[in-house]
């Protein structure tokens, strides 16, 4: 794998037992982008698209991070097996990415969304949504974050994830991934591709091999066989009927397979479901064409009848029609442990839950591997109507449990979900529901989430306390600083939260804030007094983060309030300084020399900064620098 040095802005390739951690850049090709050759050559500053490149490199190495890949840059087009290599490869390089940049260069910088958090209709228009290949790009990496014109960051994809889900038709929790990706129809994972673009008509099939799991040969000038292709390395891997569950706008298209994904746009709310056959024949391939079995169910003569694939889409007609069949089995599960009941609860299609809770014969509190029961999938979905009707009946418990130890009540708090909680709450036996089995409360889930309402009304209780501590020690203070919530953190100090609670750890609200890099959270908790000296089980105080982690401003602002700049990591010996030269931040170092660090501070083993520096990465300015200091 080839990746970009921050520091040096130079190429270096790394073998598979040793790529070094590395964020990663998605963005819209401009019409010039810097590419390999250019990068090789010795007049690379020189080109258009080297802007780019510098500032992702910047905005990387700022926050800690000594490699980024570039895919414009870090492949070489030019070698159609490296090319190759590369888009085979490309999933998986997203998703082990520390974490991912998406610059978006046609949103203008608005400082008024980036203080509320909320983004403006520019966000919603980008290009970046539109095209094939950041489909994966969002999908893949732990983490997004997204950013402007200016590359002001707009918000991640975790603080983003309902205008995100809005925006993409991919479900919040797959963004969040609190859902498996494998789980997910084939169907309603090509629905997500639909009317997005690429330059060229077979990357919209090579685009899409990662999210299926899928490795095949590149042919570029196949046209629309890419897609059938693909669906038929689908076939081998997946036995999933809703890959034949798309409609075509096209005359006379005759076959199972579709030509593009397109075909799926209505196809968001397809679930591949088996009532019909307990073991049935999976899907087969051969040089005569697809083999599947199928229900056949005669609408007239001569043969005529309709072949039922195993999927719905939870409409109640349908369903109906289905039970009045004496050979359907109305409880039936799939290979995850859920049932009819359970998908229909988590789409909302409160008609169909009630037709099968009429039926008598379905048990409307099955858990699925996951622990989950329609009533959890109901609350994460937000269906108030379906959980009403759930918790009607004796045979529910609202206090039931998942494989995570969570209650459907944790779910909604970590959901937003206002109005279920509410519902929740004004049941008798809520006691036993407002901490999960790990003891974090339903305040914990709904702080580390940022939902000020849910925070609000749930500190309105007497029965729930803002200093409660989960079995990590972690209380709700602890988990809004870590998400960076600011309302959040004002709401619970101004409810007597201790602003110096600790974790197992050690680790107070104001260390996890610098070493998040939340100059507002930082501000506000020293403000309210925070200690900035306090040390982690590690011997780290925010100083020392801040100064490993790349936060300049946060830097100076500690600085600023007295924070001590020769403080040291008890066991290292690392002052600020040596941390600084260590990590490779500059603007740190010169900052700190300005306030007066001791240059000449060494660690444990005798090390100095500038023996840190020169080590790490020789920079001839800064090494000049130290060199002028010490002979001050």
């Amino acid at each position: 794998m080839r990746l970009l040095n921050t520091a040096k802005l130079e190429l270096q390739q790394f073998k598979d037992d040793s790529i070094p951690q590395y964020t990663i850049l998605s963005h819209t090709w401009d019409e010039v982008e810097l590419t390999f050759q250019d990068m090789k050559g010795a007049a690379a500053a020189e080109k258009k698209g080297y802007q780019k490149v510098e500032k992702c490199c910047s905005m990387a190495r700022d926050r800690g991070h000594d490699h980024v890949w570039i895919d414009t840059c870090c492949i070489d087009k030019t070698s159609s097996a490296e090319l190759s290599e590369a888009i085979n490869s490309m999933y998986r390089w997203y998703q082990e990415a520390t974490v991912c940049y998406a610059y978006l260069a046609d949103v203008p910088h608005d400082p008024q969304h980036q203080l509320s958090g909320l983004t403006g209709p520019e966000f919603s228009q980008s290009k970046w949504f539109c095209r094939g290949w950041t489909l994966q790009e969002l999908i893949a990496p732990p983490d997004v974050i997204f950013l402007d014109k200016e590359w002001k960051e707009i918000g991640s994809k975790s603080t983003l994830r309902e205008s995100v889900s809005r925006i993409t038709g991919i479900p919040v929790d797959i963004l969040t991934r609190n859902y498996d990706l494998e789980r997910v129809s084939v169907a309603q994972r090509m629905s997500w591709a639909a009317e997005r673009k690429t330059t060229k008509i077979e990357d919209r099939a090579y685009s899409l091999m990662g999210i299926f799991d899928i490795n095949m040969p590149l042919i570029y000038g196949e046209g629309e066989k890419a897609f059938i292709r693909l669906q038929e390395e689908i076939m081998k891997v997946l036995d999933d009927h809703s890959i034949f569950a798309w409609t075509s706008e096209k005359e006379n298209h005759r076959g199972l397979l579709a030509t593009s994904p397109d075909a799926f746009k209505g196809s968001a709310n397809i679930i591949p479901f088996n009532p019909f056959i307990a073991s049935s024949s999976p899907l087969t391939i051969s040089n005569k064409g697809i083999h599947l079995a199928l229900r056949f169910m005669g609408i007239g003569r001569h043969g005529l009848g309709l072949a039922i694939l195993h999927s719905e889409r939870g409409q109640y007609d349908e369903v109906k029609m289905l039970l009045a069949r004496g050979d359907i089995l109305a409880d039936a599960r799939d290979k995850y442990g859920r049932t009819p009941l359970s998908y229909a609860a988590g789409q909302g299609h409160v008609e169909v839950v009630w037709l099968l809770l009429q039926t008598g014969k379905v048990e409307a509190g099955s858990s699925d591997r996951e622990g989950r029961t329609p009533l959890v999938y109901a609350v994460v979905g937000g269906y108030e109507e379906v959980v009403w009707l759930l918790l009607t009946r004796s045979d529910v418990q609202a206090e039931h449990r998942d494989r995570y130890g969570w209650t459907p009540l944790s779910h909604a708090a970590r959901e937003g979900q206002e109005a279920l909680i509410k519902l929740f709450l004004a049941r008798s036996d809520t006691r036993g529901q407002l901490e999960d089995d790990s003891g974090r409360t339903i305040l914990s889930h709904a702080a580390e989430k940022g939902n000020e309402a849910i925070v609000k009304l749930l500190l309105a209780r007497t029965d729930i306390g803002p200093d409660a501590k989960d079995d990590s020690g972690r209380t709700p203070l602890w988990y809004a600083a870590k998400g960076g919530h600011e309302s959040v953190m004002r709401l619970l100090l101004d409810k007597g939260a201790d602003i110096e609670s600790k974790d197992d750890w050690a680790r107070t609200p104001l260390i996890l804030a610098a070493q998040q890099g939340y100059d507002i959270i930082v501000q506000l908790l020293l403000d309210k007094g925070a200690d900035m000296e306090s040390k982690d089980n590690g011997g780290r105080t925010p100083l020392l983060w801040a100064a490993e982690k790349g936060h300049d401003i946060l830097v100076r602002l500690l600085l600023d309030k007295g924070a001590d700049i020769e403080s040291k990591h008890e066991s290292l010996g690392w002052t600020p300084l040596i941390i600084a030269a260590r990590e490779g931040h500059e603007a740190i170092i010169r900052l700190l020399i300005d306030k007066g660090a001791d240059i000449k501070s060494k660690d444990y083993k005798g090390r100095t900064p500038l023996w840190w520096w020169a080590v790490q990465n020789g920079r001839d300015a800064v090494v000049q620098l130290f060199k002028e200091k010490e002979a001050v």
